[in-house]
């Protein structure tokens, strides 16, 4: 019988899918490869610069970092072969970068299955992706997960590899391609490519407002679509501050 592994796109879904019938192996993908550097010469050089990143821009030390975002990453790369890999992950530009990178770790392992699995929304919260499922719908989400076909793979991985080199122009050529297992994908680059974050957070500041529950709140308005967390809206609005 075939190993099974999900790959969750946090910790919170990694909870509910225990809650639920769904077989097989959790594996939570911690990273917030959205935001900081990303850039290095092999995989133990790319966990050194995100753990320095980690610990100067959000305060969480490098041994906490290998021990609970290295360590599953780490799961991932010793998938067996002929495993059946379901990839749970939401369609805004946190979850896709995060996606991107763990295709292209996937990709070097052999006879993989690899499979998308989106979460059940309505038009109304699709940006909130699987934070409003229930139990049944992850279990139905399942049921309709998508398999990655070797030229989604290569998409994958080559969108992984414009957006670690910061090559805009590649992102927008690559959105153009169609695949079942990408949604949005042009909608999302697009977004990344115009949207200008620090000029927004500082236009509020310089209204007034100040706040950054409300300037959070705002942003989560405009913004739904790049799937930010406070801790990265923080750190942009941090810079914004100490630049005043």
């Amino acid at each position: 019988m075939n190993v099974i592994f999900n790959i969750a796109n946090g910790d919170y879904l990694a909870d509910q899918l225990k809650e639920t019938s769904i077989a097989g192996e959790i594996i939570v993908c911690r990273e917030a490869l959205v935001a900081g550097p990303l850039q290095a010469e092999n995989l133990n050089s790319f966990w050194k610069i995100r753990s320095e990143y980690i610990e100067r821009d959000y305060n969480d030390s490098q041994k906490s970092y290998y021990s609970k975002v290295v360590s599953e990453f780490e799961k991932l790369l010793k998938i067996p072969e002929g495993s059946e890999v379901n990839l749970w992950f939401e369609d805004d530009l946190f979850c896709q970068v995060n996606m991107w990178f763990c295709l292209s770790l996937l990709s070097d392992s052999k006879g993989l299955k690899i499979y998308r699995v989106f979460p059940k929304t309505t038009n109304k919260d699709h940006w909130k992706g699987f934070s409003v499922s229930e139990n049944s719908d992850l279990e139905a989400s399942l049921l309709s997960r998508v398999l990655f076909e070797e030229k989604d793979i290569e998409l994958g991985i080559n969108l992984w590899e414009a957006y670690r080199n910061n090559n805009i122009e590649l992102l927008k050529e690559l959105s153009d391609n169609q695949s079942n297992c990408f949604h949005f994908l042009k909608e999302v680059i697009t977004a990344y490519s115009t949207i200008n974050l620090e000029a927004f957070i500082e236009n509020l500041v310089k209204t007034g407002t100040t706040d950054f529950n409300i300037i959070f709140e705002k942003f989560l308005e405009e913004f739904e679509i790049l799937g930010f967390g406070d801790l990265q809206v923080k750190t942009i609005y941090n810079k914004v501050l100490n630049t005043k």
